[in-house]
């Protein structure tokens, strides 16, 4: 009897050992499809951020090329120029965007300091005079760029253009800054002038100031008007920085899908040799 039972007890552990633990597959498995998912997401957004920078590098090399074939058109008289009457509207951007005209106008006593404006280095103010046309619409008349005072209670003196001129400038508008594009007024009106520092050019608020119908547009000599430097820079960026963004991001595609190819790889590798 008790050979018997040592007998039933090695066959029962002989077949115990001979029955395989079953594996779940790996197509299965929650990890593998969260992964899988989170790779796609990963991988589609890197891509689409390269072609979206592609695509505002393709926009840019078009304003590019027309902004520098309008340069060498001849001056059109403002009075052609029919401006849409919403402020701020970019409507008719590309329509005026650089084009160069001529007018007659008349200053206005308002003058407008843009802060913190760099160039060749230096920081400082854009400033802007309220000016009118022959037509009675008031635009916006850049008198330049003058650096800026060590004590901000003080504004730099700029000489206003006081009588009416006739005067070749180009159009242009400032786009709104993706941080913001309060106005933030200060008064800095005294018993000679009417000044104001502004931090965006923002031609609804403007007008809502001054109570005129303000043009959404700027006007740039680009004769001896003023004595002053003009910066040129009607695009935030160049082409060649959104085609540089294009390839950083698309590069950065390639770099993860090399990294989840290699991990792919060696997981797989791991999980066949587990097996047998």
């Amino acid at each position: 009897m008790m050979k018997s039972n040592s007998s039933t007890k090695t066959i029962l552990n002989n077949s115990v050992g001979d029955i395989e633990v079953p594996h779940v597959a790996w197509f299965k498995s929650v990890k593998f499809w969260v992964g899988i998912v989170l790779t796609v997401v990963v991988f589609s957004t890197l891509v689409k951020l390269g072609l979206w920078q592609q695509q505002r590098g393709n926009d840019k090399s078009h304003m590019e090329s027309m902004l520098a074939q309008r340069s060498k058109q001849p001056p059109i008289s403002l009075s052609s120029v029919h401006f849409s009457n919403t402020p701020q509207s970019n409507s008719n951007y590309l329509d005026w965007i650089g084009v160069t005209v001529f007018a007659e106008v008349t200053p206005l006593p308002e003058l407008f300091y843009l802060d913190n404006q760099t160039f060749e280095g230096q920081v400082g103010y854009l400033v802007f005079q309220l000016i009118i046309d022959d037509q009675s619409r008031f635009l916006l008349l850049e008198l330049g760029f003058v650096k800026g005072m060590e004590q901000r209670q003080s504004l730099p003196v700029v000489e206003p253009l006081t009588q009416p001129l006739m005067i070749t400038g180009r159009l242009y508008q400032k786009m709104d800054s993706p941080l913001g594009n309060e106005l933030y007024p200060e008064d800095f009106t005294s018993s000679i002038s009417t000044r104001f520092r502004i931090q965006n050019l923002n031609i609804g608020s403007l007008a809502e100031l001054t109570g005129k119908p303000l043009q959404a547009w700027a006007l740039q000599p680009i004769d001896s008007t003023t004595p002053y430097a003009h910066p040129w820079k009607p695009l935030s960026m160049n082409s060649s920085k959104h085609y540089g963004y294009a390839f950083q991001w698309f590069s950065m595609a390639l770099v993860f899908a090399f990294v989840v190819g290699i991990a792919v790889y060696r997981w797989a590798r791991k999980t066949h040799s587990t097996r047998h």
